[in-house]
């Protein structure tokens, strides 16, 4: 089902199994559509509805029509997953990680934001966030009430033309008076750049990179590292908080897996959905068994493909003599240098903006 440039369809699937407490979903559903008839923006606004929902049922649903915006209401169980319906009305679980897979394949047909009305959801939505730019969740039980005041707010904001990030705010406001304004979550894909942080950035955010070239990849960059400090606090409190300026999407060792796959294969997932690793060389990373795997498996394609994949990037003190002979041959970027390292740092982000290229 095709939808009409421009127009953004916000598809409800809601469950409330006859085993589990009664949830007013009627009226949220009821409210959402009243915000959506009076907006200012509401021709840009197309509501599709799916009650009782299955397991089946929700990917149908996403596949009939291809919506922007998916809401789901209904019960939460935290880690366990959410709570949809069997063929007899009784409760049955979503598990976490077939929630997350579900959205990682929607992801590139225009799915832009999911809304998890469900108790217990912050961990839903953190892991459906890997794929989906914003995804809302709760990160504890959420009464009726102030779901609907929630729900009602939220969409009267985004039907009025403004953003995910507006519209999340305008919606916790207004549980302050039910003390629940601490209760919904947004989670960002990482490389979606939140509006404060753009406000307040002394780095100008490129503009060129959102127009890819190469759409084959689901990470810009895989960043290798060891675990330890000061490696862990360089690469979670510095370096990847300045790459993200840039709206790459980055994929980070050991952040990305998934659970219940081997170590190995994931990793090697993660490096060839990449189009460049960067490795922060340091002694403790040269001792470590598995980063030396990611790092002989990305250089190991860059010769196959001949391209140029690999980027290293010091910010520690160590001797040329501690790396092999095919690391030590490649050029290096020093973010640790006293006087270069701004400019060393724009030659990273520069080289990660180019397509790979044949060396």
């Amino acid at each position: 089902m095709m939808n009409r440039p421009g127009l953004k369809t916000i598809l409800i699937l809601a469950a409330n199994p006859t085993n589990t407490s009664r949830l007013r979903l009627d009226e949220e559903i009821r409210e959402i559509d009243e915000g959506l008839r009076r907006a200012n923006k509401r021709q840009e606004f197309k509501l599709e509805q799916k009650w009782a929902v299955r397991s089946r049922d929700f990917y149908r649903a996403m596949l009939d029509f291809q919506p922007q915006i998916v809401h789901f209401c209904g019960h939460g169980t935290g880690e366990d997953g959410i709570v949809l319906e069997d063929e007899r009305g009784q409760s049955i679980l979503l598990q976490t990680d077939s929630l997350s897979a579900m959205f990682e394949v929607f992801a590139e047909n225009g799915l832009k934001c999911v809304v998890l009305n469900a108790c217990y959801s912050e961990v839903q939505a953190t892991c459906i966030s890997q794929y989906i730019d914003y995804v809302i969740g709760m990160n504890q039980a959420i009464g009726d009430k102030a779901a609907i005041n929630f729900t009602v707010a939220f969409y009267d904001t985004l039907a009025a033309g403004k953003d995910v990030e507006t519209a999340f705010k305008l919606g916790c406001s207004q549980l302050i008076n039910l003390k629940e304004d601490q209760t919904p979550v947004l989670k960002t894909r990482p490389g979606i750049v939140p509006k404060t942080k753009q406000a307040n950035s002394s780095i100008p955010v490129s503009k060129t990179h959102l127009n890819r070239i190469e759409d084959n990849f689901n990470y810009d960059v895989y960043i290798s590292y060891v675990d330890q400090e000061p490696d862990a606090t360089f690469v979670w409190d510095t370096l990847l908080p300045q790459l993200e300026e840039f709206n790459f999407k980055i994929a980070v060792s050991g952040d990305v897996e998934i659970p219940g796959i081997a170590r190995l294969i994931n990793i090697e997932q993660g490096i060839t959905q990449s189009r460049r690793t960067i490795i922060v060389l340091s002694e403790a990373y040269m001792a470590d068994n598995m980063a030396e795997f990611e790092n002989v498996l990305v250089q190991t394609m860059s010769v196959q493909e001949r391209s140029n994949r690999l980027l290293l990037v010091k910010n520690f003190p160590i001797e040329d003599n501690c790396l092999p002979i095919r690391l030590s041959m490649l050029t290096r970027i020093n973010l640790a240098h006293a006087t270069r390292a701004e400019r060393e740092f724009k030659r990273l982000v520069d080289n990660l903006q180019t397509p790979l290229r044949s060396c």
